[in-house]
């Protein structure tokens, strides 16, 4: 019983506000309707009396009774009366009996009472009192029944027109709130699942572009976000959890080792720099993680300004370049014209230098590495290419999660599966697009930056 007086003050409250905007807008549309009619009709007879005047106005006295005496014999004399009296108010001709208070020329409703075969009935008049140049005074009436009969109808007419009205609105509100409520029920079970741990679900829509679908998709592609952020942090916990499994353990073995084994100050030493050694491995990884984080978390974006692209690739290939030479690569850099974007020097240099670190330790002895940026459709286009193995199409999507390494080298060259993962956060910061593409040979990695307003 309670929550049907809870769905019943919940409609009222959603729908009853609506609704009284409604009836409120009919009733004066229909009462300033009903004004406008009542005024017109009133202001027609008005007309038709004011037109009598130039009639009345100038005649003489004998002429005024015998004309007034005359009109009030005909057969319309009761809805048309005329009456003509001295000033002092005595009655000289006419079917109107008495003079009425009122001031000259200015129009007048009065009544009377009337026999209409067996019974009295109350006739209702407009009138207007014209004096003549002769000192009389004559009395010019028009019935207004027929008027008065025509407001009452449209009175009730408006009136049936607003209860009618209001009954539509009633039913298109209750059937609205009936529809919505449908709708709401389906988001709120909907929204239950996904607290509930379903982060695959999605509100449902109808493809209408209504309020309701437009939310819908808003929060769907908020959606879709948090629930690719827990799946990166559910990876990022599986890939600790991981990648630190082995240099903790083998920091616990040498710790073991060397106290069960360790005999002499220098075996005690070698086994501190081994620890130390593993323990600054551990460090550099949860740098590098927390690097990530702070790059994901935008607070970076107040730095941005107007940066140069080119200049910090030549910044990238004077540092890379005698590690490049001792390697005997070829690095080369591809940079005819200025580009500008709206970054983080810093950080641009960070994922420059990744990349380029990358191709530096995939490419084999006497390759080459090289770098370019250019305007491209209207956007920056950075460029960093190598001649190394590249990476299959089934990986491209998946090195650049965290921890993520390519099954081939893994083994065969350090690192920790950080690297393109910083590349792809410090990308998603500047809103630039990254696209791994094939070099024939190696990998052609491009970050597609937005162009600079």
């Amino acid at each position: 019983m309670q929550l049907g007086k809870g769905r019943v003050r919940t409609w009222f409250g959603s729908v009853g506000w609506v609704l009284a905007v409604f009836v409120g807008s009919a009733a004066v549309l229909f009462g300033l309707l009903y004004w406008l009619t009542a005024s017109y009709l009133l202001h027609e007879v008005d007309e038709r009396l004011r037109g009598e005047f130039a009639e009345f106005h100038a005649i003489d006295r004998d002429q005024a009774i015998t004309t007034i005496d005359a009109l009030s014999h005909r057969d319309i004399a009761s809805r048309r009366p005329y009456g003509v009296f001295e000033a002092d108010g005595t009655r000289l001709a006419g079917n109107v009996p008495a003079l009425p208070p009122e001031e000259d020329r200015k129009p007048f409703n009065y009544t009377e009472t009337i026999r209409d075969g067996n019974r009295m009935e109350t006739a209702y008049y407009r009138g207007i009192i014209i004096r003549t140049t002769s000192g009389l005074r004559i009395v010019v009436g028009h019935s207004i029944d027929e008027v008065l009969r025509f407001d009452h109808t449209l009175l009730k007419t408006l009136c049936a027109g607003v209860a009618l009205a209001s009954l539509l609105a009633l039913v298109c509100g209750a059937v609205l709130n009936h529809l919505a409520n449908r709708r709401i029920a389906a988001i709120g079970e909907t929204a239950r699942e996904i607290m509930a741990g379903k982060l695959n679900r999605r509100l449902p829509q109808r493809g209408t572009n209504d309020d309701l679908d437009r939310l819908a998709a808003i929060v769907n592609t908020m959606l879709d976000e948090i629930e690719r952020l827990v799946e990166e942090v559910r990876g990022v916990c599986a890939g600790v959890a991981h990648d630190l499994r082995t240099p903790m353990t083998s920091l616990r073995a040498g710790l073991e080792r060397a106290r069960r084994r360790a005999e002499t100050p220098e075996a005690y030493v070698r086994a501190i720099d081994e620890a130390m050694a593993q323990a600054d491995n551990v460090l550099q990884r949860f740098t590098a993680l927390l690097r990530i984080a702070e790059i994901e978390s935008g607070s970076r974006r107040a730095s941005f300004r107007k940066i140069s692209l080119d200049a910090v690739m030549r910044d990238v290939v004077e540092l890379y370049e005698p590690l490049a030479e001792h390697r005997q690569l070829s690095l080369t850099l591809d940079a005819h014209a200025s580009v500008e974007v709206n970054g983080d020097f810093d950080l641009l240099f960070g994922a420059i230098e990744n990349l380029v670190d990358n191709a530096l330790k995939f490419t084999p002895e006497g390759g080459a590495v090289t770098l370019g940026v250019r305007i491209d459709a209207g956007q920056p286009l950075l460029v960093v290419a190598d001649t190394g193995p590249g990476i299959a199409p089934a990986e491209r999507g998946a090195v650049l999660r965290t921890f993520y390494r390519g099954r081939t080298d893994e083994c065969s060259v350090p690192g920790h599966g950080l690297g393109l993962s910083l590349v792809a956060a410090i990308a998603r910061l500047h809103d630039a697009a990254i696209e791994i593409r094939d070099n024939k040979p190696g990998c052609r990695m491009q970050l597609r930056f937005p162009g600079v307003a």
